[in-house]
């Protein structure tokens, strides 16, 4: 297995609502940590994973640590962060681009996403998980999903891309991020027949990402994940206390595990 090194998104605008503090919501403090320190763990205990970057503000508050290889300040918007992480990565590395908000990712869950990914050998790999695997672990999770004719699907927050890859398909992002409430603009973009097999549930993953080389040219694939934890995240304050209430229900059923820490 090739070493990917993994870039935390831990930027964006601050939120004291859940932080406390005039900083992004990935330092939200959760069972006398942040949140993103649980993400970091989880990277930590994971063979494939080499240098660890994290985008985060420029200046931290003391007693907040990062426990990253590289920190490189955060540019503001999604895209912009993303960009500011991969530049720290090697032209020829593989990245793994996770969000800073999903405390209760696994190091099993990257590793399975990694196995799975990688054999997929796509220029960007994007993490789903289905219904199913969400309610039957986490009944009362609240999540958006799609019904494709493959399934019902939420997305995840684990992204296995090349440098090039995302070169490429960021300025339909910035197009798809600006034209979201625009459906006009977005039958423009991917076309109508998309959008309407979206609309009415008939349209197949791998329908989506034969579109995907069309606009842009690389080969972009889903990856069915069975882990939801890698598509559990925090939008709001009462988030963190379901997330609370599930870290300690999961601790209690693996003591060990939560005794011994992450490994590497």
């Amino acid at each position: 297995m090739p070493v990917v090194t993994a870039v935390v998104l831990a930027g964006g605008r601050p939120d004291p609502a859940l932080t406390g503090a005039p900083l992004p919501k990935a330092f939200a403090p959760l069972r006398e940590r942040t949140m993103v320190e649980f993400v970091l763990d989880a990277l930590r205990g994971v063979a494939g994973i080499g240098p660890i970057v994290i985008v985060a503000p420029r200046v931290l508050p003391p007693g907040i640590a990062t426990t990253a290889d590289v920190v490189v300040e955060e540019r503001g918007g999604l895209l912009e962060n993303v960009d500011a992480g991969l530049a720290a990565v090697a032209p020829d590395s593989l990245a793994l681009v996770v969000a800073a908000d999903i405390p209760l990712l696994t190091s099993k869950a990257v590793a399975a996403f990694l196995e799975r990914a990688l054999a997929l050998n796509a220029d960007v790999a994007y993490g789903v998980v289905s219904k199913a695997d969400v309610t039957s672990a986490y009944p009362s999770a609240r999540k958006t999903f799609v019904r494709l004719r493959d399934g019902v699907f939420t997305g995840g927050n684990l992204v296995l891309m090349r440098q090039e890859g995302f070169t490429r398909v960021r300025p339909v992002l910035a197009r798809a991020i600006a034209a979201r409430k625009r459906p006009w603009d977005l039958a423009r973009l991917f076309g109508p027949a998309t959008l309407f097999g979206l609309a009415t549930g008939r349209l197949e993953i791998s329908a989506l990402e034969a579109r995907a080389a069309q606009i842009v040219g690389i080969r972009a694939r889903a990856v069915i994940c069975h882990e939801p934890e890698i598509a559990l995240d925090v939008d709001r304050g009462e988030d963190l206390a379901v997330m609370e209430g599930w870290l300690i229900a999961r601790d209690a059923a693996h003591p060990l595990a939560a005794e011994e820490g992450p490994q590497r």
